[in-house]
Formats: structure tokens, C-alpha cells, sequence
């Protein structure tokens, strides 16, 4: 609390105030970014569904509809998003922020696992869920922009050209939906 009030430039009684504890912050935050990215999130999937007119909607649209607009706010919504997708690439699997998290981003997702079982019915559940869960996975950790990348490349690749990566995110996720069919008889 004590480093947001800093970087607000205000007081702590001012961020306690308002906000209580720690997680009532963190929750009020995910809460409000959650909501622009479910809004975004849907309306894509509401365009490749409209795209495809009535036909299972092809997993690349499908992967950038979801993906897309966590990349895009990270990359150009400012260093307010900058700091939100650091901070979802942390915690969005630790079970402090679970059920949070869980709350505001399952609803989407379910959506999206749905149209992915409609593209995809001979796909195990099982491996369905396993490919989303990788695809979220390696988004958030990509868009955090570790430098791992960018170290192994010897600079060639740049960690904050998160742009560049989504290019090579949605061929890449695609092909692990469909290596993870069942071979056809």
C-alpha cells in the first residue's frame, strides 16, 4: 500500500481510506481492467462468430479474440496497463488473487473454451483445456516482457515489441490446438 501511495503521490491514509487492505486494492483493480478486457474479449468473438455465420469459428480467430486485446492494451494503453499485465503475468495463478481472478476472467473464458469445443469436437476435453491453459500461460509471461527472450536472442529480439510476438503467438497457438487432435480414422 505504502508503494502505490508513493506512486500516486499521496498519502497511505488516503489509499486505506479508500480502498481498506491490500486486496480489496488489487480486487478493484483486476475488477475494473477485467471488465474492459471481457468487453473486448466478447465483442471479437462475437465478430468471428458473425464472420463465420453459424459455421464453427477457425481457431485463429478464436486465439485472437482472446489473446489480442491483453497484447494491444499491454503494448499501447500506457503504463497503467503496462503495470496490470506485469501484475496478472504474477499473480494469476497464486492463490491469494484465485478467486478474484477466477471471477472476473472465467465467465469470458468459458465462452471462449465453448467456441474452441464447437471449432474442435473430437478434441478431449482434457487437452482442450490444457491448450487454453497454455496459451493463456505463455500470453501473460510473453506480454510481461521478462528479457529472457531478448537475452537469448543477444538483442536480437526485442522483449518490448510484444506486437512482434503476437505474430508469432497466433500461428503458434493455432498449431497447438490442432497437434492436440485425436488422429483422424
Amino acid at each position: 500500500m505504502r508503494d502505490v501511495a508513493v506512486a500516486m503521490g499521496c498519502g497511505i491514509a488516503l489509499v486505506t481510506y479508500h480502498f481498506g487492505t491490500k486486496d480489496v486494492l488489487f480486487s478493484t483493480v483486476i475488477k475494473r481492467r477485467a471488465a474492459y478486457m471481457a468487453h473486448e474479449r466478447i465483442l471479437a468473438l462475437d465478430q468471428a462468430r458473425a464472420k463465420a455465420k453459424g459455421k464453427p469459428v477457425p481457431v485463429e480467430d478464436i486465439v485472437t479474440g482472446y489473446v489480442w486485446p491483453f497484447v494491444e492494451r499491454s503494448a499501447a494503453g500506457g503504463r497503467g496497463w503496462k503495470n496490470y499485465s506485469l501484475f496478472i503475468a504474477r499473480h494469476a495463478n497464486s492463490p491469494e488473487f484465485a478467486k478474484v481472478i477466477d471471477q472476473h476472467y472465467d465467465p469470458v473464458a468459458r465462452q471462449y473454451l465453448n467456441e474452441l469445443e464447437r471449432t474442435f469436437p473430437s478434441m478431449p476435453q482434457v487437452d482442450l483445456y490444457y491448450a487454453f491453459s497454455l496459451m493463456v500461460g505463455a500470453m501473460v509471461s510473453i506480454v510481461a516482457e521478462p528479457g529472457r527472450v531478448e537475452n537469448l536472442s543477444s538483442g536480437l529480439i526485442k522483449a518490448s515489441d510484444v506486437e512482434a510476438a503476437f505474430q508469432r503467438m497466433l500461428p503458434f497457438f493455432s498449431a497447438g490446438f490442432r497437434a492436440l487432435l485425436p488422429p483422424s480414422p
